[in-house]
């Protein structure tokens, strides 16, 4: 009860005020983004919920409205959440997308239209274990690809806290068990859409989270309807360069000595 209504929109103020679930939790701003540019927000890592991305990004607990004014954003999620009645519709209440490509393009060619997308995806979630920062992202140019055909701007975010809020099985080992596990959570995966952690948990933990925004690279000077393959790569290396360095920046202060693992 206390988590719904945490995350229930009508109480924008809830996680601070009261601190009921998740205590000290907080959106950092490293600087303005202003509202006149589209912006996708890149959540990293994905976890087994993406809770952090819910309650700084998503909706207004951490008072993002007041925090960056003006800018108008929504999540993206899996296609097939929308595949369930009645889940759809909460999702759609609440002005998340699917985060088909097409969709995405669509939403970021709209003027002042931003949006939230986690880019490690099923993947990352199965590496979400506590004590682990592992982001699936060096193969992933589908993000880079829709921000140069848009001209929205790049934002990197950071989710400290968010691997630890559940305690999972081992699939990340040597042994015959975790390996046999994640071959296992990767074919499901590949016929799902979708991927399975395996949590030793029902309900999250009770720690803090905590939102890191970063600098935006913006790409309205760059943008065209057919990039290449080079302009692509480069855009997606100068985004993991900022990547690296919004972690080791706030590391110390957030991070709990765990080293960021980029595969």
């Amino acid at each position: 009860a206390k988590l719904s209504y945490l995350l229930t929109p009508s109480h924008p103020n809830s996680l601070q005020a009261r601190g009921d679930y998740f205590p000290n939790s907080k959106l950092v701003k490293t600087c303005d983004l202003p509202p006149e540019y589209n912006y996708l927000f890149l959540y990293h890592p994905h976890g087994i919920i993406s809770m952090a991305l819910q309650i700084s990004l998503a909706l207004n607990p951490m008072k993002f409205t007041e925090v960056y004014p003006g800018i108008k954003r929504r999540v993206c999620t899996l296609v097939a959440s929308f595949k369930f009645p009645f889940f759809r519709e909460v999702l759609l209440s609440h002005g998340y997308l699917d985060c088909n490509r097409q969709t995405i393009k669509n939403a970021l060619s709209q003027k002042g239209e931003s949006l939230v997308l986690v880019p490690g995806g099923a993947n990352e979630a199965l590496h979400s274990h506590p004590g682990l920062f592992k982001l699936h992202l060096l193969n992933r140019f589908g993000f880079v690809k829709v921000a140069l055909q848009t001209g929205a701007s790049l934002v990197p975010c950071l989710g400290f806290g968010e691997n630890e809020l559940f305690s999972t099985v081992d699939n990340q080992s040597t042994s015959l068990i975790a390996r046999t596990t994640y071959k296992i959570q990767v074919f499901l995966m590949k016929r799902l859409s979708f991927s399975a952690p395996i949590m030793t948990q029902l309900f999250p933990k009770r720690g803090s989270l905590i939102c890191v925004v970063g600098a935006p690279i913006h790409l309205k000077k760059r943008q065209t309807a057919d990039p290449s393959t080079e302009l692509i790569q480069a855009v997606h290396k100068e985004y993991v360069e900022a990547l690296k360095k919004l972690y080791q920046d706030h590391k110390e202060e957030y991070g709990n000595g765990i080293e960021l693992v980029l595969t």
